[in-house]
């Protein structure tokens, strides 16, 4: 099975779902993070991808990038560039449910802020947590799937300076792990009519 992660960052939704049996290609903007993913990687705005072209994928995930969307935002002074979640930060999200529209995988999930359902008109379909600190907001038509109790365990981040970042805002890998074991399970109890043809 082949899953598409948007905003791939890191990897932590390809890390987990390539140790469940996917075959992962990750999507990333940043060329010297795309240099750390372990998986596949196309170097390009997900804002100029076609759809069309990952018709064959069953998966599609993403986490398009938060920052606009956080609660920190209401601290605007903190940041460098202000924050624009109705604009910047939504043309991301945007494109994220534009090319799972154009490419109609079997399952797809969107991961961010609770706050995003602000901005986006709608509620998430859960808010699990992920670690001590980490809430997040689960969009999509994905099988459910337990959240690993035991998720945030172990979770230490030894990263500093530009790349700590990037690595506190990684899905944990056993997250991953459950959302790929779903998706395989229900793809293989539930085949398309003509995939059993």
């Amino acid at each position: 099975m082949k899953a598409l992660d948007l905003f791939c960052g890191l990897g932590g939704w390809s890390d987990g779902l390539a140790a469940e049996g996917f075959e992962v290609l990750g999507v990333e903007i940043e060329p010297h993070i795309a240099e750390l993913y372990k998986h596949p990687v196309i170097v390009q705005d997900v804002r100029d991808l076609v759809g069309a072209d990952f018709k064959d994928y069953d998966l599609i995930v993403g986490s398009p990038p938060c920052r606009d969307f956080s609660v920190l935002t209401s601290f605007g002074h903190l940041w460098k560039v202000s924050p624009d979640p109705e604009g910047e930060g939504m043309s991301k999200v945007n494109a994220f449910l534009r090319i799972v529209k154009e490419a109609e995988p079997r399952f797809w999930l969107m991961e961010n802020v609770p706050r995003l359902g602000k901005y986006l008109g709608k509620p998430p379909r859960c808010k699990p947590r992920l670690s001590r600190t980490m809430i997040r907001a689960f969009w999509g038509n994905f099988p459910a799937f337990l959240i690993p109790k035991d998720a945030s365990k172990g979770l230490i981040w030894h990263t500093q300076g530009k790349l700590r970042s990037w690595e506190r805002a990684k899905i944990p890998e056993p997250v991953a792990r459950a959302l790929g074991r779903a998706v395989m399970s229900h793809i293989t109890n539930n085949p398309r009519k003509e995939e059993t043809d």
